[in-house]
């Protein structure tokens, strides 16, 4: 949930301080039921995994254990939705889903400290770092919220400027920002 909220909260404020609605989100599931956060909170999703277009990005947030409720159907459509430009991405132990996937393979991912040496038996032909955000062509990864938060503002400043990431970051009381370094 706290990664969920950081992935929103600053794209919702840097659209409250320009006026305009340069960021747009939605919650993708894989079915219609209700998704059930670590902290008991239950939130619709907007769209289906399986019918899901139309977007840029898409970040898979899961616990490592998480598994999917199609296991042929949803890492298809995933490699689909590469195949047709979407830049996809984990938060936290997302990662693994995605390199369950197959999606992985030849990109390097940020991996949670608490989670490496799991991820790194599973998937040992995957480069996994400890950098906090790691951006490898179409593959986006943080490794917990406070990572998130950081790779939300720099798409915030990537788009709207300095100035408006400065601003968001004021916000929110956030007064050091991480990059992939």
């Amino acid at each position: 949930m706290a990664c969920l909220t950081s992935a929103i909260e600053p794209l919702r404020a840097a659209n409250e301080i320009t006026g305009q609605a340069h960021f747009h989100w939605s919650l993708v599931a894989e079915t219609a039921a209700p998704v059930r956060s670590s902290a008991e909170v239950r939130f619709e999703p907007d769209q289906l995994l399986s019918v899901c277009e139309g977007i840029d990005q898409l970040y898979i947030l899961s616990p490592p254990t998480g598994q999917f409720a199609e296991p042929r159907r949803s890492p298809a459509r995933l490699r689909w939705l590469d195949r047709t430009g979407v830049v996809l991405g984990a938060f936290s132990g997302g990662i693994f889903p995605l390199a369950r996937a197959g999606l992985m393979e030849g990109s390097a991912c940020s991996v949670h400290w608490c989670y490496e040496a799991a991820f790194k038996a599973e998937f040992p032909k995957v480069a996994a770092s400890e950098a906090a955000i790691l951006r490898d062509r179409r593959r986006v990864t943080a490794s917990g919220a406070g990572a998130v938060f950081d790779l939300m503002l720099r798409l915030v400043e990537e788009r709207m400027g300095r100035e408006c990431m400065t601003e968001v970051a004021c916000w929110f009381q956030h007064p050091f920002v991480r990059d992939e370094d």
